[in-house]
Formats: structure tokens, C-alpha cells, sequence
């Protein structure tokens, strides 16, 4: 007999996914990106789209090319479960560093939520595709603990 569906787990798990996607990015960790979604899946963002494993292996490299450092926090959620599919709406702030004019540094700040489509693998909740909408940026100059390599 099947365990009933374990709607607190499930929540935990998605919101999971949240937090190791903003990992990926920050650390420039490809494989780990790829392994949150499905085979097919996709991220659809203002500047582009990426979709299938190959394709988001390869978008942290990208972030990483265009900033000195990145930091994503991840803030509130609200997870909506059917069976084995979810939507989530997640709230969050992405900072970006950059190199001034000047010789210093500033931070492009975007405050933004992302829309989720999930589903239920056999390896567990994936990221089926995961829409970016941008609220609003703000930059501001920053004085860095480290300078990044």
C-alpha cells in the first residue's frame, strides 16, 4: 500500500530546488543546474531561453562570464501541489557584481520572482520550466570582502 502524499515533504523538496538552482549559479556549477530539471526543461529569461540538459549545463558559464560574482537569495514561496505536478511562485534578489569605470565596484541588483512548472520524478520534484520575471534592477556602488579571482 502507497504512502498518502506528504504535502510539507513536498513543499521542503520544492522549495529545495529553489536554493540548490541559486547554488548552481553562484558556485558555477553546470551539472548541478541540469540535475534540478527535467530532460527537456527549460528556463525561459528577458535575454534568452535555455532548454534540455546540455543547454542548462551550460547557463551558469554564462552568469559567470558577464559578472565578477554573483548572490542569489531566495525568499518567500508559494507552492501549489496536484498529484505529481506543482507551480511554485518564488520571490528573490540576485546580485550581481561588476566591475566600475572607476576602478572599483557595483552591484546590479534585480528584484524578481520566478514562475516554476515541477513534477514528480522518479528521482524526485524537478524543474519541468522555470520563467524569470524581473520586477525591477537597482545598482549601487559595493566595496567587496575579497576581490574575486
Amino acid at each position: 500500500m502507497s504512502q498518502p502524499p506528504d504535502r510539507d515533504r513536498d513543499e521542503a523538496d520544492i522549495r529545495r530546488l529553489a536554493c540548490r538552482y541559486a547554488q548552481a549559479f553562484d558556485e558555477n556549477d553546470g551539472d548541478l543546474l541540469a540535475s534540478l530539471f527535467t530532460a527537456d526543461g527549460a528556463i525561459e529569461a528577458p535575454n534568452g531561453r535555455f532548454t534540455g540538459t546540455e543547454a542548462l549545463r551550460g547557463a551558469p558559464a554564462i552568469v559567470a562570464a558577464r559578472y565578477l560574482k554573483t548572490f542569489h537569495a531566495v525568499l518567500n514561496q508559494n507552492v501549489e501541489i496536484d498529484g505529481d505536478r506543482a507551480t511554485a511562485l518564488t520571490y528573490g534578489i540576485a546580485r550581481h557584481l561588476l566591475a566600475a569605470d572607476d576602478g572599483g565596484f557595483f552591484c546590479r541588483e534585480m528584484t524578481l520572482r520566478y514562475a516554476d512548472d515541477c513534477v514528480r520524478t522518479g528521482d524526485g520534484w524537478r524543474l519541468a520550466r522555470r520563467r524569470l520575471l524581473l520586477d525591477w534592477t537597482h545598482e549601487y556602488p559595493v566595496t567587496p570582502a575579497t576581490l574575486p579571482a
